[in-house]
């Protein structure tokens, strides 16, 4: 019998993805588990296998629709099998919306006698009669039977008129990341100052003008080559990078984000790799890079500070006896984190060979499903572009999320004495609804002396 082809589930918090390409086309054979469709989600790409063998009998979703988990995407057809009568062969291309035909022309009144006539002339290319410009297509109706019960709770607490919203879902339904993008560019509307007014007279009670000053010298103008331009290039969003922004846009919405900040003294940390580094790379091939240590200390601290290592929703928060540290990659398409799973289980060296692993594979688009789920708290790397300093969002429904930076020389103050030391900036990130600001400054500092005395504990993590 025919087989359908679902969206699979796409990872924790990943509910939607966007079909980016069909891999086959109706009519062609498939063998089972050959990739037939790619899904696009925030976090990674995905071939989706064929469940069975057969022919691709129905496209029921084109490329570039956003699909939800579950939904279904097409059919497959066993030998001598057919689609039930009615049923199309492949999905249409939407139809664009057709704009109501315009009214009957508004003829102008004619002016009394003596007065000035202001009657409008035709546009170019016109025949000679105005004509009214359509209205714009409205948004599609979005009666309270298509919203989930999350979009309904979070369009009831904001007051949303639901029909002011696009919906970006099948058949134009409006998911949780369209309000969520609405209430932001509200935001900003809101918080754009008012136009300037009118030039004028000054009102009461403003100071007199100040006395006239004696005019400065021109400040004689640079000479370029060539005349000035106002050239821009547009590019339209990736889908990734749609992704990217609706999942930021939806951690700033939901966490109530706060940040600490500390300074530690790496001068130790900076030694010991130094010594360490030739060596490692003669004996394993592995490039011994500041990642592993800072893992092996967040590790330490979250033991201690259990709360940092937990997950939140609307109704409960998860605590997690377990330890996947997501280490954030930069690659050409978007960022994306990578997931090491069971951190305190394994050595530095360990540690060191997974990251490098997982990196590479991130930016050659390797990474499967599996790499990128499960974790319970990220580092992200901001050094390594030379950032001394940043604030980064929460990789939700996670509730932190550790920023390093730039190991650089400083002058700093030992015993009362002006001394260099490698100075480096930590920044946590946590959602403050369950992680309380002495918890989170707690755990960064513990991280600070783990990093700054690393030979107390590192000795069982070689």
């Amino acid at each position: 019998m025919p087989v359908t082809i679902v969206v699979p589930q796409l990872g924790e918090s990943v509910v939607e993805g966007t079909i980016g390409k069909w891999l086959k086309k109706v009519g062609d054979p498939i063998a089972k588990d050959e990739p037939i469709v790619e899904i696009i989600t925030d976090k990674i790409n995905i071939e989706l296998p064929a469940p069975s063998a057969g022919t691709l009998g129905e496209i029921a979703v084109p490329e570039g629709t956003v699909a939800q988990v579950g939904d279904r995407l097409g059919t497959i057809l066993g030998a001598g099998e057919a689609l039930p009568a009615g049923a199309p062969a492949k999905a249409a291309a939407p139809l664009p919306a057709t704009p109501p035909a315009p009214g009957p022309t508004p003829i102008a009144p004619s002016p009394a006698p003596g007065a000035p006539s202001h009657a409008v002339a035709p546009a170019a290319g016109m025949a000679g009669t105005a004509t009214m410009a359509p209205p714009a297509a409205p948004f599609p109706m979005n009666g309270g039977a298509r919203l989930s019960p999350a979009v309904r709770k979070l369009v009831k607490e904001h007051g949303v008129d639901v029909n002011q919203i696009r919906g970006s879902g099948m058949d134009g339904r409006v998911t949780r990341e369209d309000v969520l993008t609405f209430l932001e560019a509200r935001t900003v509307a809101a918080s754009m100052p008012a136009a300037p007014s009118a030039p004028g007279r000054a009102p009461a009670g403003a100071p007199a003008a100040a006395p006239a000053r004696a005019p400065l010298r021109a400040v004689p103008a640079p000479v370029f080559a060539g005349a000035p331009t106002r050239e821009e290039t547009v590019e339209p969003l990736t889908n990734v990078r749609k992704m990217i922004a609706q999942n930021m846009t939806k951690s700033r919405h939901t966490a109530a984000h706060c940040a600490v900040w500390d300074e530690v003294d790496m001068t130790s940390l900076v030694e010991m790799r130094r010594r360490l580094k030739e060596k490692v790379k003669e004996a394993y091939g592995v490039n011994l890079t500041y990642m592993p240590f800072i893992m092996k200390a967040v590790v330490r601290a979250l033991r201690e500070y259990p709360v940092v290592n937990a997950s939140m929703t609307d109704t409960e928060a998860r605590y997690k006896k377990y330890y996947n540290i997501g280490v954030a990659v930069h690659r050409d398409q978007g960022l994306i984190v990578p997931v090491v799973k069971d951190a305190d289980r394994k050595t530095l060296l360990q540690l060191a060979q997974e990251i490098e692993n997982l990196g590479a594979r991130a930016r050659a688009e390797k990474l499967t499903l599996d790499d990128i789920q499960g974790g319970t708290f990220t580092i992200t790397n901001a050094g390594m572009f030379g950032a001394t300093a940043s604030t980064p969002i929460i990789n939700h429904p996670e509730v932190g999320i550790l920023g390093v930076h730039l190991i650089e020389e400083r002058a700093v103050v030992r015993d009362h004495r002006i001394v260099v030391r490698w100075m480096m900036t930590l920044v946590l990130s946590f959602d403050h609804r369950l992680v309380d600001g002495t918890p989170a400054v707690m755990f960064l500092h513990r991280v600070k002396e783990l990093l700054e005395d690393p030979e107390s504990w590192l000795l069982d993590s070689i």
